[in-house]
């Protein structure tokens, strides 16, 4: 059986009385105990012997419990921080909390009271250890299952494709009505599967950095002209007005022309998958000195209320009864990830059965300069 490591609690306080009273109280709990009675001192210690936890008292003199915490939360960012402090108020447990504390003990406290914030604060550091630890499992297994997709799927589908293409040129009109059928399904089925594969690759190319974008002015108008002029045969073939309510001019944008009709391409698309016949899809613009902002709203059946928060995961989709087609559960991941590449955001506001409404937030063309090659502050949210 393995055992368990002793939590390190390090105690960072000028008062001898509550060093002393604390190291008692938790070394007869199980905890092994450092101390310090300056800010200097524990700052070394925490650096060196990394602690679990370490208590923090607020008012001391030379270095104060601020700066050392803002220190610690820096330097020894698994280290749960607890700020000890006979001065607590609200402002001061606030600032503590935004400056990296977990929670914080008020003065006088009990060694019961003392127990408990430390063994809290083993859990939560436990906790955030756990949840690193599967973010970085989770992260392997992407760059597995990329690698995967890369060598061992990508290629056979596209001699799949070209076998499929030679037997309709072979066959000719020598094959009947339902054989066509079948062969014409395989043939889409195929396209599908390597749509999906190009859509995951993408993705994984604008995390990586590898994505291949230029970076030049656009019209915005013409970018959404392009879009719907691509969509409308999908829309007329299924009944769904496709109409735009646009101003006269937009300010440019910045970024690639290609990757960004992508996005409009994606969300018109899937829009027509929940949208019935008869529906509508509109959209709209407008623009300020910093922003343009796109809506693209459908009078499909929406989307549920807790579905909303996961529809730009990878691989999740919403099924509804108005969908004529299975997708890839990529597409809205990928406007995401290249709205992000932009500088801009996307979100959503939808209610179930009135339909749906995608925003495209961008920087203006002199905007979007400044962000990228000066670091500026990030678009606002929504």
């Amino acid at each position: 059986m393995m055992n368990t490591p002793t939590p390190l609690v390090l105690i960072i306080d000028d008062e001898p009385s509550i060093r002393d009273g604390c190291r008692q109280a938790l070394e007869k709990s199980g905890y092994a105990v450092l101390d310090a009675e300056e800010g200097d001192e524990g700052i070394k210690i925490a650096r060196d012997a990394k602690p679990d936890i370490a208590l923090i008292d607020l008012k001391m003199p030379g270095i104060s419990g601020m700066e050392i915490i803002e220190i610690l939360s820096r330097d020894v960012p698994d280290m749960v921080l607890v700020m000890i402090t006979g001065y607590a108020t609200i402002v001061s447990a606030v600032e503590a909390i935004q400056k990296g504390t977990y929670d914080y003990l008020p003065k006088p406290f009990s060694p019961d009271q003392l127990r408990a914030v430390v063994r809290r604060a083993v859990e939560h550091r436990n906790l955030k250890i756990e949840t690193r630890r599967l973010r970085e499992e989770k992260e392997r297994m992407e760059k597995s299952f990329i690698t995967f997709v890369s060598h061992e799927m990508r290629s056979p589908l596209v001699v799949i494709r070209q076998y499929i293409e030679a037997l309709k040129a072979v066959a000719g009109d020598r094959l009947d009505r339902d054989m066509t059928e079948i062969i014409e399904r395989c043939g889409a089925r195929i396209q599908s599967l390597e749509t999906l594969v190009e859509h995951w690759l993408d993705i994984s190319r604008i995390g990586e950095g590898s994505f291949a974008w230029k970076k030049e002015p656009l019209n915005l108008l013409q970018l959404i002209g392009r879009s719907t002029e691509e969509m409308a045969p999908i829309c007329e073939e299924k009944g769904i007005l496709l109409k735009t309510d646009l101003p006269d001019q937009l300010p440019e944008i910045f970024g690639d022309q290609e990757g960004l009709l992508r996005v409009f391409t994606n969300i018109i698309g899937n829009a027509t998958k929940y949208t019935p016949e008869n529906g509508r899809i509109t959209l709209t613009a407008s623009s300020d000195d910093y922003y343009v902002t796109v809506r693209i709203s459908d009078t499909g059946t929406g989307i549920p209320a807790d579905k909303l928060p996961f529809i730009f995961e990878p691989f999740f989709r919403v099924k509804g009864k108005e969908e004529r087609q299975r997708g890839s559960g990529l597409g809205l991941t990928f406007c995401k990830r290249i709205m992000e590449l932009h500088g801009g955001e996307i979100a959503v506001a939808s209610t179930e059965g009135q339909g749906s409404t995608f925003l495209l937030k961008f920087l203006t063309h002199m905007r979007s300069e400044q962000t990228m090659d000066h670091s500026a502050t990030p678009i606002r949210q929504f």
